[in-house]
């Protein structure tokens, strides 16, 4: 015990609270161990679906992508085109959107709870699931989490300024967040209502900024709107389709008790560290005006789903909460005003780094375990090698890069980020979802490979409509790392060759 207070004391000393270069530097370096850890963690296991499908949108720049808006499509596109298609890759994209994350809240609590705090909040928060062990798969959600706090700080800027140029910056905020999922609007619900609710609301409302903020997201929207006319609104009707899925009380609070669940672990480790408790009433411990605008903001952001879930009777998915609680912390903070002092900070920064420290070792470790253990189903399922497999057929038969791929998304997208030819893929058999493809003169110009799982009838059906002439085969993929087999999958394959 002696030993921990000396190690607390020296971390205290040498803290630099108020250097905001110090805050950023332990953010990145907290991201970029989590490239090693995730990438160890995974080895043993294929990326998740969302972000081999965020690579295939990005092979090409559009106004949207069948089921989305186009942000993370374009994201995976810079992304790519400077980095490999690699499971690395992935997860350093991954740590990106994680690092832009807690660098926006430890803005906004620096704002809203001064510098001291704001770091304590974000040590805090290196143990939220979402930014390690829950926090690989790049796609809408994650996106989002990144986004959210840069709009709730363009608006906590634009409302103390009042500015042209901060309203400008709030509208690319708003946009930013539409345009990677439709959910972002409640970000913009929920900062439009802390706005009318503080009782400042009328400097604000007489000043530029909230106009020209609305005109630059209208704008930014437009060629977003302009892609949704021209093919009869996709995203929209598949947002209708999950929407008419019946839900209920008990998966709403599933929904809540998931994610106050995944809170735990920064809000009780903060409370822990925060050890002897006394509550700060110093008049500057808050900044009263933007503290009301964050509690406006997390009631919204929280709460709004569930209750419009119940309401309606909708299915919630545990996921699309994802970008909607990493406020929560500071909220909390704000309401129950602790003392923070540097020792408590330092508690929190020797916490990170030994967590930190103990993902790093068990990262190498921990895939072949879990792999002896469980070998079959799941995560580790043989989506890179049927991949390979569908490559090696379609080369062996035409001696030219495999030009695109046809099936469900679950097992199309996985085609396209594992075969070394990348190719364009057909998805779910829906034009509208595949807007990148001339449908169906490319499949007929260009030749295509099909792949659907030997149980999923519709699928095959939908496939041999493609071209009825084309060679059939049943194929079967078996995962194997070292001397464990894992599952084998059967697939029904067809091969339509080009020039037809």
């Amino acid at each position: 015990m002696r030993r921990w207070r000396r190690l607390e004391a020296w971390v205290a000393a040498q803290l630099r609270e108020r250097d905001t270069r110090a805050a950023l530097i332990a953010i990145a370096l907290f991201c970029v161990a989590g490239v090693f850890f995730l990438t160890g963690m995974k080895a043993a296991q294929d990326l998740f679906v969302d972000s081999v499908e965020a690579y295939a949108w990005g092979q090409s720049l559009l106004g949207g992508y069948g089921r989305h808006p186009f942000m993370t499509g374009w994201i995976a596109h810079l992304w790519y085109s400077v980095f490999p298609a690699a499971d690395w890759a992935s997860y350093a994209l991954s740590r990106v959107m994680a690092f832009v994350t807690l660098t926006a809240l430890y803005f906004i609590a620096r704002r809203v709870v001064g510098p001291r705090r704001a770091l304590f909040v974000v040590l805090a928060m290196m143990l939220y699931p979402l930014f390690h062990t829950k926090g690989e798969r790049f796609n809408n959600y994650q996106v989002l989490l990144a986004f959210m706090p840069l709009l709730v700080l363009a608006f906590l800027n634009a409302y103390e300024k009042c500015t042209a140029l901060s309203g400008a910056l709030l509208g690319l905020a708003a946009a930013a967040g539409t345009l990677t999922i439709y959910s972002g609007l409640i970000g913009v619900a929920a900062v439009g209502l802390a706005a009318l609710l503080h009782p400042d609301r009328m400097r604000f409302l007489r000043s530029p900024a909230p106009w020209v903020a609305a005109l630059v997201c209208c704008v930014a929207l437009t060629p977003h709107v302009l892609w949704l006319i021209k093919w009869d609104y996709p995203t929209l009707q598949w947002a209708n389709s999950l929407a008419e899925q019946p839900g209920s009380l008990r998966r709403t609070l599933g929904y809540l008790g998931h994610h106050f669940a995944l809170l735990a672990f920064p809000v009780v480790s903060g409370t822990a560290l925060l050890w002897p408790w006394r509550r700060a009433f110093h008049a500057t411990a808050v900044k009263h005006r933007d503290a009301f605008l964050i509690l406006v903001i997390t009631a919204v952001l929280v709460f709004t789903p569930p209750a419009a879930a119940l309401v309606l009777g909708s299915y919630l998915r545990q996921d699309w909460g994802n970008p909607l609680f990493s406020l929560v912390p500071l909220a909390l903070l704000v309401l129950a005003r602790p003392l923070v002092t540097r020792r408590a900070v330092a508690r929190a920064g020797i916490v990170a780094a030994v967590f930190t420290l103990i993902l790093l070792i068990a990262a190498p470790i921990y895939p072949w375990v879990n792999y002896r253990l469980r070998p079959v189903g799941g995560s580790h399922a043989p989506y890179h090698e049927i991949a390979e497999e569908l490559t090696r057929l379609w080369r062996v038969r035409f001696h030219s890069p495999l030009p695109l791929v046809v099936g469900g998304y679950e097992v199309a997208a996985y085609v396209v980020f594992y075969s070394p030819d990348h190719p364009k893929m057909y998805a779910d058999f829906d034009p509208a979802l595949s807007p990148w493809i001339d449908y169906p003169n490319e499949l007929k110009r260009k030749g295509f490979v099909g792949a659907c799982a030997s149980y999923a009838l519709e699928c095959i059906a939908s496939l041999d409509a493609l071209d009825s002439a084309a060679e059939k085969l049943t194929v079967s993929v078996t995962r194997q790392i070292g001397d464990v087999k894992g599952e084998t999958m059967i697939y029904e394959v067809r091969i339509s060759k080009p020039g037809q």
